[in-house]
């Protein structure tokens, strides 16, 4: 009979460490995930750029420097935004841009419209924008210049990607003077 009571202190205490190790691995696991989702371009803390990137008013994070500056070698200018295309194209001046890396709904699409009025409202017509084109993609597309744009010291292309209204063109992080950057979430 002495024997049972010892079983069972034996059985709660193996029990209590089974129970502990699924209780760590559990909190190692959800660890783990909001890590991955919190890199992968929603709310990168890590920079590799000189962005600064804080939450915004409509509860995401925005990136923006204060003084942006062109990387590389390809053209850098500044000049008024003269027209909203869709959510990832606009012509600044009389040069027609498309976001480097970026993709957000065509028309017909859902999607289109929020996304359009959003780069509209980051990037007003009429205001200035800083245009770095990518070093890597100078040929273009379609015509027009493969750029990151910033409005207000605002990086358009990380807007657009961290308000989730565009998604990221994983095909480009190959080819992009931008890849490295933080808010591009390119593997």
């Amino acid at each position: 009979m002495s024997q049972g009571p010892a079983l069972s202190r034996s059985f709660w205490t193996t029990g209590k460490i089974v129970g502990l190790a699924l209780a760590l691995i559990l909190v190692i696991g959800i660890s783990g995930y909001a890590i991955i989702n919190y890199n992968n371009g929603k709310a990168a803390s890590t920079s590799r750029s000189a962005d600064s990137c804080t939450n915004g008013a409509a509860n995401y994070p925005t990136c923006s420097s204060p003084n942006p500056v062109c990387k590389g070698t390809a053209a850098c200018f500044t000049d008024t935004v003269a027209y909203i295309v869709d959510g990832d194209t606009l012509d600044v001046g009389s040069t027609r841009i498309r976001l480097a890396l970026v993709n957000t709904p065509e028309v017909g699409q859902p999607g289109y419209t929020e996304a359009k009025q959003f780069t509209a409202q980051l990037c007003h017509v009429g205001s200035q924008a800083l245009v770095d084109e990518d070093d890597e993609q100078t040929s273009g597309s379609y015509g027009r210049t493969v750029a990151v744009v910033y409005c207000g010291g605002a990086n358009l292309n990380a807007e657009l990607l961290r308000s989730g209204l565009a998604v990221l063109v994983t095909y480009y992080c190959g080819v992009s003077e931008f890849a490295e950057e933080s808010w591009t979430g390119c593997p």
